[in-house]
């Protein structure tokens, strides 16, 4: 592994993913890129970063044209624009320095850079109480229970259909990710430590030398 490390951390809603990556950068000492991609892309094409952030992390609509009748002619809505300049803001920076990435499918964009992809997870019922529990905390408009457990899923399928529909990979899949972590199980903490551990005996390692 070369000196500068790439690390790429997918997440389901409320997971507390973005919460390990911020963590995980402060101790390595390297930036966190998440909704800096955001307003990086909303300024480059020209878009206010409130759309974009709106349409962040989704597949594009495709439709037939109702111009054309039997003929398989798609129109993409701007979901691929958007989607198409942060893939290239991702692999400008990875190009440029070690960092952490949020989402975005970075680690199939950067699959043909060494990198350490990280899946963060957790049972769905304790992401409903961590999301509820942050509403708390942060005194934003109030949720129930019912409403958040819609929210959660909802979000999980948006990134699963946005993963699977620019990658070849399966989202959350265990054969697609290099560590999967249960945050219920190991804590926000837990798992930066454990990411850390990954990351300082995966360094330099020859994949064949404890066969």
């Amino acid at each position: 592994m070369s000196d500068k490390l790439i690390i790429t951390i997918d997440r389901e809603y409320g997971s507390g993913g973005h919460e390990v990556a911020r963590r995980l950068a402060e101790k390595l000492g390297i930036k966190m890129y998440d909704e800096e991609l955001i307003s990086q892309a909303a300024f480059n094409i020209g878009y206010r970063e409130e759309y974009v952030k709106s349409n962040d992390e989704k597949a594009p609509e495709i439709n037939i044209s109702p111009m054309f009748s039997g003929i398989d002619v798609f129109q993409s809505s701007p979901f691929s624009k958007i989607q198409d300049e942060e893939f290239r803001i991702i692999r400008e920076i990875s190009a440029k320095e070690s960092c952490v990435i949020v989402g975005r499918a970075a680690d199939y964009i950067l699959s043909d850079e060494p990198h350490i992809s990280i899946f963060i997870f957790a049972p769905v019922e304790d992401r409903i109480k961590r999301k509820l529990a942050l509403i708390d905390i942060n005194g934003t408009e109030p949720m129930t229970e019912a409403e958040m457990e819609k929210k959660v899923k909802q979000r999980d399928k948006q990134r699963r259909k946005y993963y699977e529909f620019y990658t070849d990979n399966k989202w959350g899949g265990r054969e697609t990710y290099d560590v999967l972590i249960n945050t219920s199980r190991s804590g926000i903490n837990g798992a930066v430590a454990m990411i850390e551990a990954y990351i300082n005996t995966a360094k330099g390692k020859d994949l064949l030398s404890d066969m």
